[in-house]
């Protein structure tokens, strides 16, 4: 009797695999076939998913950004002010630091190689989502402020790159963690 394969099921297995390639390698350094020999699969398989390399990118990029925000939407459930949501937030930024940052570069070395010639726009896409979800967690909507709470996010995760060993980065966080709040505190009241 043949395996019976549950093909969205393998599809997620297989996009899981390859984020550790692709954050080793960087987009431009996978190809279709390390991509195959990577998850131990013929090159044949790996087509039969994905039609090429940008696909596989795409979808993996939303895969793990989707599990990221389910997993915070999960932590959001026990809390009620945004004080506290943005403290999980910048917490959890915080304590998954490498795997943010490994997101971050792919999505900076997609951009160096497709740059203007991103047909998708997937770029455009990943930081509409982010601002939504970063939106919708914390209670805004798709406003400026989930905008400025992505930066902030960003620029958090990018000054971690620079300066690795920053003594006073709890500091940093606390500061960004208190600016953010009182601000959303005071664009609620006014709204």
């Amino acid at each position: 009797m043949p395996k019976i394969v549950d093909h969205d099921e393998y599809r997620e297995v297989l996009l899981d695999k390859c984020f550790e390639l692709f954050a080793r390698n960087g987009f431009a350094g996978a190809t279709m076939r390390e991509i195959s020999k990577s998850l131990e699969i013929s090159t044949g398989t790996l087509y039969h998913y994905f039609p090429n390399k940008e696909s596989i990118f795409k979808s993996m990029i939303f895969q793990i950004s989707r599990k990221q925000v389910l997993i915070l939407n999960d932590r959001f459930k026990r809390t009620k002010s945004i004080e506290e949501r943005v403290e999980i937030l910048f917490q959890y930024l915080n304590s998954n630091e490498e795997f943010f940052q490994n997101v971050l570069f792919l999505v900076i070395d997609y951009y160096r190689q497709n740059g203007s010639n991103d047909p998708e726009n997937i770029i455009q896409e990943i930081a509409d989502y982010y601002r939504k979800s970063i939106g919708e967690l914390i209670g805004l909507g798709d406003t400026v402020a989930s905008s400025a709470i992505l930066t902030f996010s960003l620029g958090l995760i990018m000054q971690s790159v620079m300066v690795p060993n920053s003594v006073d980065r709890d500091d940093q966080i606390l500061l960004i963690r208190t600016l953010i709040s009182t601000f959303l505190n005071q664009i609620l009241k006014v709204a």
